[in-house]
């Protein structure tokens, strides 16, 4: 979606998705690049990126190398255990809190008051959209077409996404 709202808002947009074998404990990742002018790569290099959105506090931890100092970092706390060692919650919670500009959401206690299991990425770029140089309208019309116009989960993610958005 943030592709899509980005070239609807002038810009260039190109991603590049990495599969590394998520069913095994390994992850799944996509770099998006966004520019006013052309883009050589897709790909981030280290303390590259101005902005990261993870699903999963130890997905978060990962790619802190890839941030810049003056990146911004949302985070669903809710640990997605597909590793038998996973680390303790509070000192990877701590590790994360301990980067500026982090923003660790409660995205279950969020999903729970909307009654809908799916909001928490949608919350998340509502987060992001509050940084992000794009209109909001331009947003929830991305969402509506992604949803379906009109229907009850399009509705529910525009709720999600206005809950993150403030």
């Amino acid at each position: 979606m943030i592709m899509e709202v980005a070239r609807r808002s002038g810009y260039q947009a190109l991603q590049s998705e990495i599969h590394g074998m998520s069913q095994r404990g390994g992850t799944v990742y996509a770099y998006l690049s966004l520019s006013r002018g052309a883009i050589l790569t897709p790909a981030a290099m280290e303390a590259s990126s101005h902005l990261l959105i993870a699903l999963e506090p130890l997905e978060a931890l990962r790619y802190l190398p890839y941030l810049r100092s003056d990146a911004l970092l949302f985070v669903a706390r809710e640990p997605v255990r597909t590793l038998p060692d996973y680390p303790d919650e509070g000192t990877l919670f701590a590790a994360l809190e301990a980067v500026p500009g982090a923003t660790l959401v409660d995205t279950v206690a969020l999903a729970q008051s909307l009654r809908f299991k799916q909001a928490g990425g949608v919350a998340l770029l509502g987060l992001a959209a509050r940084r992000l140089p794009f209109d909001a309208e331009v947003w929830r019309g991305v969402i509506a077409e992604r949803f379906g116009p009109g229907t009850a989960v399009t509705e529910k993610n525009l709720q999600a996404f206005a809950h993150g958005l403030g």
